[in-house]
């Protein structure tokens, strides 16, 4: 391991940089040539509560959760997806600053929170995978914020998740909110704050609706969610069990 982060070093301090999606060099600043860094598509016309491309409110969301806005910058197509998934699932946590600073592009955050929630793992896939991916978003959003507009919110990663009942790649939204009651839980009080979750890809949203009632159960008066993309089909995310 050590070996391949010192030839990535070596690489990007003496030779020619390259995209990291196509290979071919590049002078960019952002990892990525122009022609790969031009094909993201940004989700600007979104569901304003479950992030889904299109400014209506979807079907499901017409109903009152405990979520109040969502936010999902990226669509997890294409070069987005492929970032993501070397990034979720093949350990490049260094590309996590890039993920954020192409998502806060497309979504920026305008309103000041209390806290920002990253959605919890059970130990057993967070030690499998070796990090909540939410909780570096929420770190790397944190300082990037305070950077930005000097204010760095806190991070309140105060919620346990227990494991799930069933694997829920292939899950439509119903079975993914019945597979998803009650697993999230604090001791922590929210009381009459602000709070954002952060998590990576939407796919349905049941996950943020189930973390949002928690949130809203310890007393916080004001839900929202900040994601890096939004999938348009639920089998788009379909990835090693974790």
């Amino acid at each position: 391991m050590w070996l391949h982060r010192l030839a990535e070093t070596l690489q990007q301090d003496f030779l020619p940089s390259h995209c990291l999606i196509c290979h071919i060099s590049s002078a960019s600043s952002h990892l990525l040539c122009n022609s790969c860094f031009s094909s993201i598509r940004r989700n600007p016309w979104a569901c304003p509560q479950c992030g889904y491309p299109g400014s209506a409110l979807t079907n499901h969301c017409r109903r009152k959760t405990a979520l109040h806005f969502v936010q999902a910058g990226l669509e997890y197509s294409g070069v987005t997806r492929e970032l993501i998934h070397r990034w979720k699932f093949n350990g490049a946590i260094e590309l996590t600053q890039l993920l954020v600073a192409l998502a806060l592009e497309a979504a920026p955050i305008k309103a000041h929170y209390h806290a920002l929630v990253p959605v919890p793992m059970h130990w057993r896939g967070r030690w499998r995978r070796g990090y909540n991916q939410s909780k570096l978003l929420a770190q790397v959003l944190s300082k990037t914020l305070g950077q930005r507009s000097h204010w760095k919110p806190p991070i309140a990663d105060n919620l346990i998740a227990s494991p799930r009942k069933k694997a829920q790649h292939h899950m439509d939204r119903q079975q993914r909110l019945i597979n998803t009651l009650g697993r999230y839980t604090t001791n922590r009080s929210f009381s009459q704050q602000s709070v954002l979750i952060i998590d990576d890809v939407v796919t349905t949203g049941t996950t943020l609706e189930a973390v949002a009632t928690t949130l809203r159960k310890a007393g916080a008066a004001r839900i929202d969610a900040w994601c890096l993309a939004r999938a348009t089909q639920t089998h788009e995310v379909t990835a090693p069990s974790i």
